[in-house]
C-alpha cells in the first residue's frame, strides 16, 4: 500500500509518529495492567492453575496424582510458551503477568505500526484502536488468541514493509513463518492474519481491475505461503474432539454487538461502543477522511465472520464474539485524513484520542474494582492446607451481570498457590495439555462441574447449588469452596464444618462419617 496523499506532511497530530510518542502510548496502553497485581480476567486464574502444573508439576508431589501435562503440537499454545520462558526469571504468578503485558505492549505496537504502514503515519484514529484490545475477549482471559491477534499485527506490519520496499519474495517467506508460529500461539491468530494479507490483496486488484482469473492467481501467489501450518492442523483436529461448529444465536450477536467492549459498567461501556460505531460512519460518508480499502475490507470480513460463525467453533467457546473487537479496530485504523486542514477532521482525530485516553482510564478503574473482588475471596486459601482436595463452586446470579464474572476461575489461585486438586480446569482433547485424572470425583472433576446457580432463580440454566452439594462424593474431597451470589440464609449440609477468615466466601471442612472411606489416589 503506497501512503496517503499529504497525509505525512499537514495533518496536526503529525507528533504521534516520533518514537517518544509510540513508546508514550505503548506504556499508556498498558496502563490498566499496571495499577493491580495480578490482571483479574476472568479465565486467567483457571490458566494460572494450568501454567502452575505445566512449570512446576515435578516439584509439587501433592498435584501429580491428579494432573499431567503432555506437551504437544497444536494451535493454542502461545501463552503456555511464554510463561514457560518467562518462568526461570519471574516465577508463575510473575511470568503469568508478564506474559499478560507483553500481549497488550505488542497489540498496541502492532496497531500502531500498521497504520504507520499504510497511511505513511500514526493517526489518532490507530491510537484510538487501541482500546479494542481490552475488549471482551481479553477481559474474558483469552490469552493465547490476544497474543495471537497482537502477533499477526505485528507480522501483517512488516508484510507491508517488505512488499513496499518491493520484495515480494521475502514478503513470502515471512509470510511462511511467520504464519506457522503464529498458528502455534493459536489458530485464529494465523486466520486472521491471512484475512489481513488477503484483504490487501483483493483491494489491490479491484483497485487494478485485474481479470478475475488473474486475480485469483494474484492473490494465491501472495498468500499461499500462510498455508504451511495446514497440515499439522488436519492432525491436531483428527485427534480432537473439539472440531463441531454449534450455538449460532441471533440474541447472542446482539449483545456482542452492543458489548465489545465490556468490562463493568454497562452505561459506560454501551455508550463507548456507540461512540465507535458513530465514529466509523461518520468516517464513511465525511470527505474529510477515507477509508484504506485492504484495511476497511478487512474490517468488513470480520464483521461478516462474526455474523456468520456460532457461538463454539473447534471447541473454542465465543468464538464469533472473539473477532468483533479486531473488526472494528482494523476499521478505525483504516480511517486516512485527507483534509488535513479540516476543522472536522481536527475534531474526530481529538475525540479518537480522547476515546482512547477515556476507556484506558475506564478500563484501569474495573481492574482495580475486579482485583478488590478477587482479592476479598482469596484468604480461604491461607486455610487449605496443600494437597488438599477442594470441591470449588461458584454461585451465578439468576439474571446475567453486566460485569464479567471474576469469580468464575478462581479455584486456579488456589491450584497454583496451595498445589491443591480443584475441579474447574478445562478437560477437552485438542483445546490444552492439561489433563486431568480423578475418578472418584465423578462429574465433579473439572469443568464446568463448580458453576451452580442459587435456589430462588426461577430458571434451571445451572445445577442448583443445593443439588450439588447432594451429589458431591464427599470421600473425595476434604473441603468446600462457595463464592459469588450467596443467599444470606445459606446453611450447610452436615458434615460441612465452616472454616473462620475465609473471606467474601464460604470455605468449609469435610468431616466425614467415622465408616466413611477417604479416598486416597495410587
Amino acid at each position: 500500500m503506497t501512503p496517503v496523499s499529504g497525509a505525512g506532511t499537514a495533518l496536526t497530530f503529525e507528533w504521534l509518529d516520533r518514537w517518544w510518542a509510540v513508546l508514550l502510548v505503548c506504556l499508556a496502553a498498558i496502563l490498566p495492567l499496571l495499577l493491580v497485581p495480578f490482571p483479574p480476567l476472568v479465565d486467567l486464574y483457571g490458566h494460572l492453575g494450568r501454567y502452575a502444573v505445566q512449570t512446576e508439576l515435578a516439584s509439587r508431589p501433592e498435584l501429580q496424582p491428579f494432573y499431567a501435562y503432555d506437551w504437544k503440537l497444536i494451535g493454542n499454545l502461545g501463552g503456555d510458551i511464554l510463561v514457560e520462558l518467562f518462568h526461570p526469571l519471574l516465577g508463575l504468578d510473575g511470568a503469568v503477568r508478564a506474559t499478560v503485558i507483553l500481549t497488550q505492549l505488542l497489540g498496541a505496537l502492532g496497531l500502531m505500526l500498521v497504520g504507520r504502514e499504510v497511511h505513511g503515519r500514526v493517526t489518532p484514529f490507530a491510537v484510538a484502536a487501541i482500546v479494542m484490545l481490552y475488549g471482551y475477549p481479553f477481559n474474558y482471559g483469552f490469552l493465547n488468541y490476544a497474543l495471537s491477534m497482537a502477533l499477526a499485527l505485528l507480522a501483517f506490519a512488516a508484510w507491508l514493509r517488505l512488499r513496499r520496499g518491493g520484495h515480494e519474495a521475502v514478503a513470502g517467506l515471512w509470510l511462511a513463518v511467520a504464519g506457522a508460529g503464529i498458528w502455534v500461539c493459536h489458530t485464529y491468530g494465523w486466520a486472521f492474519l491471512g484475512l489481513l494479507a488477503g484483504s490487501v490483496m483483493l483491494a489491490e486488484v479491484i483497485a487494478a481491475r485485474t481479470h478475475p482469473v488473474r486475480a485469483v492467481g494474484r492473490i494465491l501467489a501472495a498468500c499461499w505461503p500462510l498455508l504451511l501450518p495446514v497440515i499439522p492442523m488436519v492432525i491436531w483436529r483428527a485427534e480432537s474432539s473439539g472440531a463441531a461448529m454449534s450455538g449460532w444465536s441471533l440474541q447472542f450477536k446482539w449483545i456482542w454487538l452492543t458489548s465489545p467492549l465490556r468490562t463493568m459498567w454497562e452505561d459506560i461501556d454501551v455508550g463507548s461502543a456507540v461512540l465507535i460505531w458513530a465514529l466509523l460512519a461518520w468516517a464513511l460518508l465525511s470527505r474529510n477522511v477515507r477509508y484504506a480499502g485492504g484495511l476497511a475490507l478487512a474490517g468488513l470480513l470480520c464483521v461478516l465472520f462474526f455474523f456468520a460463525l456460532p457461538t463454539k467453533v473447534f471447541g473454542s467457546a465465543f468464538a464469533d464474539m472473539r473477532l468483533l473487537p479486531y473488526g472494528l479496530a482494523m476499521a478505525l485504523v483504516g480511517i486516512a485524513p485527507v483534509n488535513v486542514g479540516s476543522r472536522v477532521l481536527h475534531a474526530a482525530s481529538l475525540l479518537a484520542l480522547a476515546l482512547f485516553a477515556g476507556r484506558i482510564a475506564v478500563t484501569s478503574a474495573a481492574y482495580v474494582e475486579q482485583n478488590r473482588i478477587a482479592e476479598a475471596a482469596l484468604p480461604a486459601l491461607g486455610h487449605m492446607p496443600r494437597g488438599a482436595k477442594v470441591a470449588f463452586f461458584v454461585v451465578k446470579p439468576c439474571a446475567v451481570q453486566w460485569a464479567l464474572p471474576v469469580l468464575d476461575h478462581l479455584a486456579g489461585a488456589a491450584l497454583a498457590r496451595r498445589s491443591v486438586f480443584v475441579n474447574d480446569q478445562w478437560q477437552q482433547p485438542g483445546v490444552n495439555p492439561l489433563r486431568v485424572h480423578y475418578p472418584a470425583a465423578g462429574r465433579f472433576t473439572r469443568d464446568p462441574s463448580h458453576l451452580v446457580q442459587g435456589e430462588t432463580c426461577g430458571h434451571s440454566a445451572r445445577p442448583r447449588l443445593s443439588r450439588a452439594l447432594a451429589d458431591l462424593p464427599r470421600s473425595a474431597f476434604t473441603h468446600v469452596w462457595i463464592v459469588g451470589a450467596i443467599a444470606p440464609d445459606f446453611e450447610a449440609p452436615e458434615g460441612f464444618e465452616p472454616v473462620p477468615g475465609s473471606g467474601s466466601g464460604r470455605l468449609y471442612r469435610f468431616v466425614p462419617p467415622a465408616s466413611s472411606p477417604v479416598y486416597a489416589p495410587l
